[in-house]
This record gives C-alpha cells, sequence and structure tokens, in this order.
C-alpha cells in the first residue's frame, strides 16, 4: 500500500481561513515549487551538500503547510543525506516533481470535498 500524499490536519486551517486566501496562498505555492526543484537541483549537480540541505530544507517547509507529507518526507530524507551524488540530481528532480504533481492533485480533489470551499 502507498503511503498517503497529504496530511489533512493541516488543512483545516484553510478551511477557516476561506477559499479564496486559500487560492492565493496554494497559487503562490505553485508558482515557486519550480524554482525551489531547479534550486535543488542544481544544488546537488554543485555537489554543495550544504546549499541542498538548505534548499531543501526552504521546500520542505513551504509544503509542510499544505500537509504534503509523502513530499516532506521524501525531503526530510534528502536533507538528512550528507552528501548526494551529482549523478543523482535528474533522478531527484524527476521524483520531486512526480510527489508535487500527485500532490497538488490531492489537493485539489481534497478542495472539491471542503463544502464551504465553493467558488465563487
Amino acid at each position: 500500500m502507498q503511503a498517503p500524499l497529504l496530511d489533512l490536519e493541516p488543512l483545516e486551517s484553510f478551511v477557516v481561513l476561506g477559499y479564496e486566501d486559500y487560492l492565493d496562498l496554494l497559487g503562490d505555492v505553485i508558482r515557486d515549487v519550480p524554482g525551489h526543484l531547479e534550486s535543488i537541483h542544481t544544488a546537488i549537480l554543485a555537489g554543495n551538500s550544504a546549499d541542498v540541505s538548505t534548499r531543501v530544507h526552504s521546500f520542505r517547509g513551504m509544503v509542510s503547510y499544505f500537509g504534503c507529507i509523502a513530499l516532506t518526507g521524501r525531503l526530510a530524507e534528502l536533507e538528512r543525506q550528507p552528501a548526494i551524488a551529482p549523478t543523482e540530481a535528474a533522478a531527484i528532480h524527476t521524483e520531486l516533481q512526480d510527489l508535487w504533481d500527485r500532490s497538488l492533485a490531492a489537493l485539489k480533489d481534497w478542495e472539491k470535498s471542503v463544502p464551504d470551499f465553493v467558488p465563487v
């Protein structure tokens, strides 16, 4: 059985916040994800472990607010690695992109399940 993509508990604060504000915040994250993924990829290629850790930590913090537990779990694993071979950069980038895409799809499914999130 595959691990869940989302922890729904952190998402409850968005219900209180309201649909419009949630969409604004999620839009910011959607806009920022490609840059985070690219900066992690670049740091891995450069063999800069400290930079990898810093960039992974920043990205992990951002997506944790949206309950993306599968993605944050994988990012935590990367953050703990003392070194990542530059040859792994492309595979890790693809893996993280896939986790994000699936997490975003799960967030969109979650939105549809929230009665208070009727689009205006």
